[in-house]
């Protein structure tokens, strides 16, 4: 009988939590790039940076930021757009639902098909935004408007190597 195999499947399973300040101001910058003055078709086709950090942080510090801080954040996201009360708030607690049960998965594959499984979450973050735009009586508002969520997939590679960055070298700081 042979023995078992202890070692651990992850290189970083062993790590400190992220900082809170780091969380914050994440989560702070990406709103500010989110209220930076878009206009016209670039308003339309603007990533959504808050989503793509919510993701983040919910794929990486799951303990850290859920669906309530995603709730929050929707609440705000909608106000500062004028746009109808909950409806971010909706489609960003279904999208950090399913980076919670996708969480798993997404940490397995490497950045490339990390950033397929973020698209999915993000177009269906979109697709609940404009079923309730539709819904309420707004106009269709053309494809153009499906660019954002792809634009904030893209987004991942970069958020993931900036932030995964500054998390690294404090839980290294903090472990040696």
């Amino acid at each position: 009988m042979r023995p078992a195999d202890l070692t651990p499947l992850a290189r970083n399973v062993m790590q400190l939590p992220a900082s809170v300040g780091l969380i914050f101001f994440s989560i702070a910058g990406a709103y500010l790039l989110e209220a930076f003055p878009w206009v016209g078709t670039w308003l339309l086709m603007r990533p959504d940076f808050v989503l793509i950090v919510l993701i983040f942080w919910t794929v990486n510090e799951p303990r850290a930021i859920g669906q309530g801080v995603a709730f929050a954040l929707g609440l705000l996201m909608d106000v500062s757009d004028s746009m109808l009360l909950g409806q971010h708030a909706l489609a960003y607690v279904l999208a950090v639902f399913g980076a919670q049960v996708l969480r798993v998965r997404i940490l397995s594959f490497p950045l490339a098909e990390q950033t397929l499984h973020v698209l999915g979450l993000t177009v269906a973050a979109c697709l609940v935004v404009l079923a309730l735009n539709l819904l309420l009586g707004a106009d269709f508002p053309g494809l153009a408007f499906f660019v954002s969520p792809v634009l904030t997939a893209l987004c991942w590679p970069p958020v993931n190597l900036l932030l995964n960055s500054h998390a690294v070298r404090r839980r290294r700081e903090g472990t040696s």
